[in-house]
Order: structure tokens, then C-alpha cells, then sequence
């Protein structure tokens, strides 16, 4: 029985889980910030630069590959001119997810560029 759309969005929704999983950790990961968007699987957060010592975007995505084996995209992948951005899909399973997410805190904790 496939979920719909509509439903994997709504509250108890595979997605809907998902993203709230995903923004629950952001929102503790001082630094971060986003807008509350209606897409779908993905988010866009901003970093704080200047608490992060960071000038570029896709070296933050290296270094946390690297550290965390975590794999995001930079914001220059999607035209984004400043390197303070990122983007996070959350199709992942939330187990996927909540561990991706406490690794990301953890590398943020310590991370400047």
C-alpha cells in the first residue's frame, strides 16, 4: 500500500516525521539557521560565517564528508553565491537522519575553517 504524496507530508507522514526529525536537531546547533520552507525532502540552512571562520562552502562539505562521512551539498551547487549555505535532503530513514544530524552538531561543536 503506497503513501501518497499528501500523505507522507502530513503530521504521522513518513516526510512530515522526517523533516521534524531533521529540524528538531537543527535547531539545537547554535550557528544554524533556515527558513521554514513547505518543500518536500529537502532544507536549506544557513551557517554563521563569522562563527565558523567560513569562506568556502564546498570545503565545509569536504571537511564534513571527511571528519563525519556525511555527505551534503553546498549552497554554490545550487547557485548560491555566498558560502554560507547547505542543503539537507531528509529521505534518509529518521534512524539515518538523527545520526547524521548528532554528527553534524558534534563537528559544528569544534569546526572552523
Amino acid at each position: 500500500d503506497m503513501e501518497t504524496p499528501a500523505a507522507m507530508v502530513r503530521p504521522g507522514g513518513r516526510l512530515y516525521e522526517q523533516r521534524k526529525a531533521t529540524i528538531e536537531t537543527l535547531d539545537k546547533i547554535e550557528g544554524i539557521s533556515y527558513v521554514k520552507n513547505v518543500a518536500a525532502f529537502y532544507l536549506f540552512p544557513k551557517l554563521d560565517v563569522k562563527k565558523f571562520n567560513i569562506t568556502d562552502d564546498e570545503q565545509f562539505t569536504f571537511d564534513l564528508l571527511r571528519d563525519k562521512k556525511i555527505l551534503l551539498i553546498s549552497g554554490k551547487g545550487f547557485n548560491w553565491h555566498e558560502p554560507d549555505h547547505f542543503r539537507i535532503v531528509y529521505l534518509p530513514r529518521i534512524e539515518v537522519l538523527d545520526e547524521a544530524m548528532v554528527k553534524l552538531k558534534d563537528f559544528l561543536s569544534y569546526y572552523r575553517q
